[in-house]
């Protein structure tokens, strides 16, 4: 309850404290600015309490260990008090109340990568720095946005072999429908060939021609690693397209790997 009133009376000064401001961009450029900090001062001070609650049922504390986070309302600061276990010195409330061994959440990182695969390394350290405050280098950024790349190029790789290695033991269907006759035609365009009902010419399908391959390419390569004086190292290079491929997709490739993202991964 104390915690609480601190953190009411905390907001009631802030607010107090807030400069006229007689232009609309002006006073929303200022209230933003407020808001995050006052936002993190209140998710700092609540689950600092959590913590501080959670730690009141442990025995034979040893020392206290601060860790920081990386959140939407920016840097986060907790501490945390390491405990003997039977497995050594463990900082129990980690594992108890879903805290990752990085300090970046997901949705920041989300976010960070999204910028990372969209515009320049300058600029995308420059906005997301401007939307949430948080203080880190380019060279900071752009690092976790080639490794989180990396980290899904293995992932989906991964996915694959699973998939490869499944299909290979599956028992074929005897009583499964053979598949229609495919044939492709000279123009490029699919044609199936439906022996019951006649031949009939898709819309879509196959193409020969290397059009389409090469506007990807231009899309996600070309736009992104080929600008004028940029120098990739492998790691990175392969990173960022991987990234900026998934988020280019139609598909679900992009939320379905945030969704994958464990708070607790090592």
């Amino acid at each position: 309850m104390n915690n609480l009133q601190s953190i009411l009376s905390h907001i009631s000064e802030t607010l107090q404290d807030l400069p006229e401001c007689h232009h609309l961009e002006g006073f929303v450029s200022e209230f933003y600015s407020m808001w995050l900090k006052l936002g993190n001062f209140v998710q700092q001070s609540l689950f600092q309490a959590l913590i501080s609650e959670k730690e009141a049922e442990y025995s034979h504390p040893r020392t206290k260990r601060e860790k920081r986070y990386y959140t939407p309302l920016g840097e986060m600061v907790l501490v945390r008090r390491a405990y003997v276990t039977e497995d050594g010195i463990k900082v129990k409330v980690d594992e108890e109340l879903g805290l990752p061994k990085d300090k970046w959440l997901p949705m920041v990182l989300e976010l960070a990568c999204a910028l990372g695969v969209s515009s320049e390394f300058p600029n995308s350290h420059s906005l997301f720095q401007k939307w949430t405050r948080l203080d880190l280098t380019q060279k900071t950024l752009a690092n976790q946005v080639e490794k989180t790349g990396n980290q899904l190029q293995t992932q989906e790789f991964q996915v694959r072999c699973e998939q490869d290695t499944s299909s290979q033991f599956e028992i074929p269907n005897q009583e499964q429908e053979p598949p229609d006759l495919l044939y492709v035609g000279v123009d490029g365009v699919m044609t199936p060939l439906n022996q019951k009902q006649g031949y009939k010419e898709a819309k879509v399908g196959l193409m020969i021609g290397s059009g389409v391959v090469e506007s990807s390419n231009r899309r996600v390569v070309t736009q992104r690693l080929k600008q004028a004086g940029m120098h990739w190292s492998f790691f990175g290079a392969e990173g960022v397209m991987a990234l900026r491929a998934a988020y280019l997709s139609n598909s679900t490739r992009w939320s379905n790997f945030w969704s994958s993202l464990s708070y607790n991964s090592p």
